[in-house]
């Protein structure tokens, strides 16, 4: 039961962490343009969504943690559980271990998060505060995500299987988390007539698929330094549970890129260009929001397959 329990605790812990540092990174780098130029409805609703995505998320980055945080007691007391909470052995932890530091500096950074999200929660619309503040938040976000990390496998072996266990954690945080700001905004803006709204679409594709293609490089190149250090052998791949559970996350990573490259190679194209009808366009956005849709939901299964390798002792090992 506590397995269960440690790799939901974990799949929840990053996707919470991932969202937040996502919603921002998304707004900063594809939606800001886009939505200012969209009509009113969507400019006030993509600011909104913002705002709440950090309130909603923050609480469930807390709880996680505390749980994760518990989890570990028990596991490294071997203790029955009602006697591993005890607040001795919970002292003993929080004091004593590495993972006790780890989790009061990221307590500290949520709590530098949570300060900035109430500002921001409270400041005027479209303000240069605002915008400021959003900047903080993205910064903060990316420190709490990339400082689990620490929590991983990643700090066992050296500084850079540990540097590119940051950087897939972070580059993460962009694709395939970014995919589910955007397909909220795909959503609010198909809801508007006419041809601007084409225009917006078309738009966000195009700023999206460039952040996207880095961010798929960016994983790949990462993902095969970690499993360098954490693999070793192709033997291992297939022989070892930690390696066919990454196989698995393989698996799924690239059918989610397959997906992303009939988005980009053949819907894409249909947005951009007005030679075709609008009938074709609207087929193409159509198809373009399930596409996304099924990419979230491979995304969604990716997270609780990283939660699972968190708990396996690497195959090199």
């Amino acid at each position: 039961m506590t397995t269960e329990c440690f790799v939901l605790t974990r799949a929840v812990h990053f996707g919470a962490c991932l969202l937040f540092f996502g919603i921002f990174a998304f707004d900063r780098f594809v939606a800001v343009s886009v939505a200012s130029r969209a009509e009113s409805e969507t400019t006030n609703f993509w600011p909104a969504c913002v705002r709440w995505f950090g309130a909603l998320t923050l609480p469930v980055v807390l709880l996680s943690g505390l749980v994760w945080f518990a989890l570990v007691a028990v596991t490294m007391s071997g203790l029955p559980l009602r006697q591993a909470l005890q607040p001795e052995t919970l002292k003993t932890v929080w004091i004593q271990t590495e993972f006790g530091t780890v989790w009061k500096w990221r307590l500290l950074l949520w709590f530098a998060v949570a300060i900035s999200t109430l500002l921001l929660w409270f400041s005027k619309p479209r303000s240069s505060l605002q915008k400021g503040l959003i900047w903080i938040e993205l910064l903060l976000g990316g420190l709490l995500l990339g400082s689990l990390a620490w929590a991983g496998h990643g700090q066992e072996d050296s500084h850079w299987h540990l540097l590119a266990d940051v950087m897939h954690l972070l580059v993460a945080g962009f694709w395939p988390t970014g995919l589910l700001p955007l397909i909220l905004l795909l959503r609010r803006l198909c809801r508007n007539p006419g041809s601007r709204r084409v225009h917006s679409i078309a738009t966000l594709v195009r700023r999206f698929s460039a952040v996207s293609l880095s961010s798929v490089a960016l994983l790949a190149l990462t993902g095969w330094v970690n499993a360098w250090f954490l693999v070793g052998s192709f033997s291992n791949l297939v022989e070892q549970p930690y390696g066919r559970w990454l196989l698995v996350k393989i698996i799924l990573l690239g059918i989610a890129v397959t997906i992303g490259a009939v988005n980009l190679l053949r819907l894409k194209p249909r947005l951009a260009m007005e030679k075709f009808p609008m009938q074709t366009v609207e087929a193409a956005a159509a198809q373009l929001q399930f596409n996304v849709q099924m990419e979230l939901i491979l995304g969604s299964v990716i997270i609780v397959v990283v939660a699972i390798l968190g708990i396996l002792p690497p195959a090199v090992h």
